[in-house]
């Protein structure tokens, strides 16, 4: 299909996906084939960014001509990608934005775009765990039964399990309930316990610390641990301790503007199916955020040097990296450690789900700054890594 035509084919789609599309990407983790992504060429950058990159950052034109070939092929609708190039110390000096196809049927991407963060919620959640240490108000070496009941094991499972993905509870995700909780009404917004539940109905996968198991069910207990010594939700604390402090000000949970939110597409089979809206709190403090690509930026780099912790704090995460060979279903990480991956050398998370993907990394010693943010999902649930080793080159330059 030439780029013409696929982008006419893009601009077909249904207006509203059936259950059966939904229920397809809960059960396949997506289908990415179909429509190409709109024309880089119509695509500029804005708020500042150079076409000829600021600071160190590469150009414009080299991020989308290395990211174009794999986008084509995954067929994703739209894009937003942003190089921040550090200055050495932590802190920027200079970015390009590459904003590529459509954001929603006839709506192009833009830089206020809002995007589903999805699992890069879960950094965000656990270094709000990290703050309550510092405090003292959490134990990361306390059994989760300390501060919350009802979980199978929990006098053995600690909160530092939680967040390294070595508790060994079932991953709620997974359970052929939740497709039919789901699909029945995607915008209800469920309690918690009733996720949880599908995570507590199977048995342990292994026993606590044994092994590695990325389980969105752990990163939902750690939402509860918030609220358990806070008093307050861990969206609240989320917004109080990191969205405020950063001026992440088109960060939130949820979509919240209709005119500024993206739309999530599956694709497959040469056909792209507009995703119903998620209510939020089907992912919850494993994956509920959203936002756009520069805030993703502005948390990429706080996440990477620690600037919302103690410097012994960020110290003692960066050494909890561990293998993730455990787990063959893992997002795609080098190492995996405290609600924080590794990939390269490069330190930060990713997401996928329901019809987006989204990556944010950091590399220590440069301060550069990589952020990637999609609108659909397929047979690559890992396709922000693999466009960020795409922009590795242009990095290293």
């Amino acid at each position: 299909m030439s780029r013409m035509n696929a982008i006419r084919s893009c601009r077909k789609r249904p207006t509203h996906a059936a259950p059966r599309a939904l229920l397809c990407v809960l059960t396949a983790v997506g289908l990415l084939a179909g429509c190409a992504a709109g024309d880089p060429s119509e695509s500029g950058t804005a708020g500042g960014s150079k076409t000829e990159g600021a600071g160190g950052a590469p150009s414009r034109s080299a991020i989308v001509d290395a990211v174009s070939p794999a986008l084509d092929e995954a067929g994703v609708p739209g894009a937003a990608i942003l190089i921040d190039a550090g200055d050495g110390d932590g802190d920027s000096d200079g970015e390009t934005l590459a904003l590529i196809g459509e954001a929603s049927p006839g709506r192009a991407v833009d830089s206020d775009t809002r995007f589903a963060y999805r699992s890069i919620t879960k950094s965000v959640v656990g270094t709000v765990i990290l703050q309550l240490a510092e405090e003292g108000a959490v134990d990361l070496d306390e059994p989760v039964s300390s501060y919350i009941d009802g979980v199978p094991g929990g006098e053995r499972i600690t909160v530092r399990e939680l967040a390294t993905m070595r508790s060994g509870l079932p991953n709620y995700s997974a359970s052929p309930g939740l497709g039919e909780l789901l699909t029945s009404d995607p915008g209800r917004e469920p309690a918690v316990d009733e996720l949880l539940e599908l995570a507590f109905a199977e048995p342990a996968d292994f026993a606590p610390g044994e092994e590695y198991e990325y389980s969105n069910t752990n990163t939902l207990l750690l939402g509860e641990v918030i609220e358990a010594v806070t008093g307050a939700s861990w969206e609240q604390e989320v917004a109080d301790r990191i969205l405020r402090p950063l001026d992440m000000d088109s960060a939130a949970y949820g979509f919240t503007s209709a005119e500024q939110d993206a739309t999530g597409f599956q694709l497959s089979d040469g056909e792209a199916e507009e995703l119903p809206t998620v209510a939020p709190g089907w992912f919850g403090a494993a994956g509920g955020l959203t936002g756009d690509v520069r805030d993703l930026a502005t948390w990429g780099r706080a996440l990477g040097s620690g600037e919302l912790l103690e410097e012994t704090t960020q110290q003692e995460r960066l050494e909890q990296f561990g293998s993730i060979d455990d787990d063959p279903q893992s997002p795609e990480y080098d190492r995996y450690g405290f609600a924080m991956g590794e990939i390269e050398g490069w330190i930060g998370h990713t997401g996928n789900g329901l019809g987006f993907q989204a990556l944010v990394m950091y590399e220590p010693e440069s301060a550069d700054v990589v952020a990637i943010l999609v609108n659909g999902t397929g047979e690559d649930p890992d396709l922000p890594a693999a466009l960020f080793t795409e922009l590795l080159p242009l990095l290293a330059e």
